[in-house]
């Protein structure tokens, strides 16, 4: 008889163990990792199968203390492997940005417990440390011989866009510029010659 209760005994402890063996919430971490002054900081939180975090008026609660901050997460959370069915994922929560210093971040997660009520279950403390702010990327200069440089090559272009404007034949006169002006529009039309037998003929496109 005394075996038999040891043995019923354990049977209960088993499927106990079965039926909560996919009750799970991985620790907690933070993004990004190590944040810096006034950046915001947001807490991941990844779990499934018989615990899931859900939208409730209230949820989630961010408390603060100094430098200890809580976040409370609500949800379902079961001992029933039959009531098991929530896929697992990952919740990003924004929590808040920060100024430099030490902190940490405890992350909580409450249910109702049909025996006990409210019940609280702890995922996790998350200590992290936030930096100075990112430092402005300095301006490129110039050097005096980089200037010069800039100068002269700005120059350079300005003259070679004259000379092709210009056109100038060997004998320094410039040619004539082959352009018609549509009366209507004012707008200037290229034109262009063709040879057809002795005639000159111009077309216009």
């Amino acid at each position: 008889m005394f075996k038999r209760c040891i043995t019923s005994a354990h049977a209960l402890v088993f499927a106990f163990a079965a039926n909560t063996a996919h009750a799970f919430f991985d620790p907690p971490w933070i993004t990004p990792a190590v944040p810096r002054d006034g950046e915001v900081v947001s807490v991941n939180i990844r779990g499934g199968i018989c615990d899931s975090i859900f939208e409730r008026p209230g949820y989630p609660q961010i408390t603060r203390q100094g430098n200890a901050v809580r976040i409370l997460e609500y949800g379902h959370h079961w001992d029933t492997g039959e009531l098991c069915i929530y896929p697992v994922g990952t919740l990003t929560a924004p929590v808040g940005a920060f100024s430099r210093g030490d902190y940490a971040l405890t992350v909580d997660f409450i249910y109702n417990d049909y025996l006990f009520g409210p019940t609280i279950i702890n995922l996790g403390v998350i200590p992290f440390s936030v930096t100075g702010a990112t430092p402005a990327a300095p301006v490129p200069t110039l050097s005096y011989a980089g200037i010069l440089a800039l100068l002269s090559f700005m120059s350079s272009i300005a003259v070679l866009r004259i000379k092709r404007r210009l056109g100038r034949h060997p004998s320094g006169h410039p040619t004539r510029s082959h352009q018609s002006t549509d009366q209507s529009t004012g707008q200037d039309f290229p034109n262009r010659f063709t040879l057809s037998g002795h005639h000159l003929r111009r077309v216009r496109t």
